[in-house]
């Protein structure tokens, strides 16, 4: 597929009327390995992180408590969010896997 360069793909403080990246002038076509032609992608995020539970539960019982019961995992994001703070990074606690591409490429100059 082509992707035609747009004014959207020059940056105010460039002299050149070309895309800031690739630098095809407006009117040509992207060059392939130009970072604004992109592609949506499916990833796995995998994270460790501390909890609480009652101490009494098995191994069964919290497995169940988080993947099976009333449990929202909309939660987890809310103890992740208190967890991994601005004081304290996820970098060493999670792993981003990719998966599949999502979708073709497509011109994303904004």
């Amino acid at each position: 597929m082509m992707h035609i360069v747009t004014r959207e793909a020059m940056r105010p403080a460039s002299p050149d009327v070309a895309c800031f990246y690739c630098h095809v002038p407006v009117g040509g076509t992207h060059r392939d390995d130009c970072v604004l032609i992109q592609k949506k992608v499916v990833v796995r995020l995998t994270v460790e992180y501390e909890t609480q539970v009652p101490a009494n539960w098995s191994e069964e019982m919290i497995d169940f408590n988080f993947n099976e019961s009333s449990w929202c995992m909309n939660n987890a994001i809310h103890e992740l969010a208190r967890r991994f703070d601005d004081a304290h990074c996820m970098c060493g606690a999670a792993e981003i896997e990719y998966l599949r591409d999502a979708s073709p490429p497509f011109l994303e100059e904004k």
